[in-house]
């Protein structure tokens, strides 16, 4: 569109439309002073019934202000070009169709030139092939850039003796007790909503490795001499009730509980993974069910195992960049699918609660992705960069998102979690941090609105992530369209968009 103005001309007041992107043609003005030899003219021309008039105005402290001093210095340095005169408007309405038309009229037409160095481009040049592309990377640029919302931890219990150990897995939140459990070198503590700390009776001198709860009142500890003890956390008995020597008195360091509270997995420092249940007889017992070997290097940390939510597929990441995804049918008959890579030691697994077939990976300090993998047919889906060593990885239940911690931090900022929406990976939350200060583990509440994690400062500290809502159901496809990223894949998940039929 045309910006009218006027502007002075000798003695005369010429109202004046000019259209900088459509005309630009180079008059000469009068000997500049070396010191402005190099401004840029801005064109003004006038339209008029019976003439074409153009006028120079010089406006050298206009080219970082105003948005059309952009365009204005594409052009090439006015050094460049022959002293000439006042152009016939016949010849210069020749020139202009000419350039529209992509003639070579003559050589007074101007021709933009975007390779010039001293202010970077501030506009689109829509003639260029790569407009869309270049359109499409400044609107995401400008949505990377809004602030994301630092949050700050709502609780914090001091916790002398908690050990710096990337491989143990220290803390569990008990959905039946709503309490924490917490091992601090070779005691294990109680700590309630109430701030209440309670002492489990057991006398110990091994150091704990890993502890988790169950649905019901049971917990399981194990220690470094290759003991698992289960604990009943009821007032009335709050102590130990079985044991468990592994065999070869190998190291446990993580856990994970089938839904029937009777059955779970454990992981070891030689890549075995053990399924034991609970056996109620006289005394209670535990019992390993089924061995196989899943790893040839230390399976690591809480989520080093984790289970989808029908309890049919396993995932185990370990110490050798791998992380190796299995089929169960049932108790005795594990299977091997898939090998999933990374670069680094995988701790972080987490499959997608609310849709079937989708897992979620993090490597350790020389990997620091994210990746996200279709498990019924070992398809990389996508992978995230994060900038951190992910530690663990927690989805929500009410909203598409999803909460990665962190053990050492970028090179740019430091973070100890963040959520980032799914499958956009836009970061909403931050939990900020110094450098220094990192994650080992973390352990969601009941109610999977927030997030409790040790630190390697002696402390555990709990957020409030998230609003208790409707949880999103697996059956609601239309909540859950496009979590893969491809149409064939949610097609074959049975996923599929409510389209209107043919008339």
């Amino acid at each position: 569109m045309s910006n009218d103005k006027t502007f002075l001309s000798g003695d005369r007041f010429i109202p004046t439309s000019s259209s900088v992107s459509a005309y630009k043609v180079w008059l000469d003005a009068e000997p500049k002073s070396p010191s402005s030899h190099n401004n840029t003219n801005e064109m003004s021309f006038s339209f008029r019934d019976d003439s074409f008039i153009t006028t120079a105005i010089q406006s050298p402290t206009n080219l970082s202000s105003s948005p059309r001093s952009a365009t204005s210095s594409s052009s090439a340095d006015s050094s460049s070009h022959p002293r000439s005169t006042l152009v016939p408007p016949n010849d210069l309405h020749q020139e202009v169709v000419a350039e529209a038309l992509n003639f070579n009229y003559c050589s007074k037409v101007l021709k933009f030139n975007n390779a010039y160095t001293h202010q970077p481009v501030r506009h689109l040049n829509m003639q260029n092939s790569d407009s869309i592309e270049r359109i499409i990377n400044r609107s995401t640029t400008i949505r990377q850039k809004t602030k994301v919302k630092s949050i700050m931890a709502s609780d914090i219990l001091q916790a002398p003796g908690l050990r710096n150990d990337y491989y143990s897995n220290l803390i569990s939140w008990s959905p039946k007790t709503n309490r924490v459990i917490v091992g601090l070198g070779s005691r294990m503590y109680l700590w309630g909503a109430d701030s209440h700390v309670v002492q489990i009776n057991y006398e110990n001198d091994d150091l704990i490795t890993a502890v988790s709860c169950s649905q019901q009142f049971w917990i399981l500890v194990a220690t470094a001499n290759g003991k698992i003890l289960l604990i009943d956390q009821r007032e009335d008995v709050n102590g130990v009730v079985g044991e468990f020597n592994v065999p070869e008195n190998k190291c446990i360091f993580c856990f994970t509980w089938f839904n029937d509270s009777e059955h779970f997995l454990s992981g070891d420092d030689s890549g075995e993974v053990y399924i034991m249940q609970i056996k109620q007889s006289f005394n209670l017992e535990l019992e390993i069910v089924k061995t196989f070997r899943a790893h040839q290097q230390q399976i690591c940390g809480k989520h080093g195992i984790a289970l989808n939510s029908s309890n049919d597929e396993i995932a185990v990441g370990a110490n050798d960049n791998c992380c190796s995804l299995w089929s169960l049918p049932d108790f005795q008959s594990p299977y091997l699918k898939f090998v999933l890579p990374h670069k680094a030691a995988i701790k972080a697994l987490s499959f997608c609660p609310w849709t079937t077939s989708l897992l979620a990976t993090g490597g350790g300090s020389k990997d620091r992705k994210i990746r996200f993998w279709h498990t019924t047919s070992g398809t990389l889906l996508k992978e995230f960069y994060t900038d951190g060593q992910i530690t663990s990885l927690i989805w929500s239940k009410y909203k598409k998102e999803i909460v990665a911690t962190f053990g050492f931090g970028g090179s740019t900022k430091s973070n100890l979690m963040r959520v980032y929406s799914y499958p956009e990976m836009i970061p909403v939350l931050e939990v900020n941090a110094t450098s220094n200060l990192r994650i080992l583990s973390a352990t969601t509440s009941p109610d999977f609105c927030s997030v409790c994690v040790a630190t390697n400062d002696s402390t555990i500290r709990i957020y409030h992530l998230w609003d208790r809502t409707v949880e999103i159901s697996p059956a609601s496809n239309s909540r859950i369209i496009g979590a893969y990223g491809s149409d064939i894949i949610e097609l074959a998940e049975g996923i599929s968009i409510d389209c209107p039929g043919i008339r």
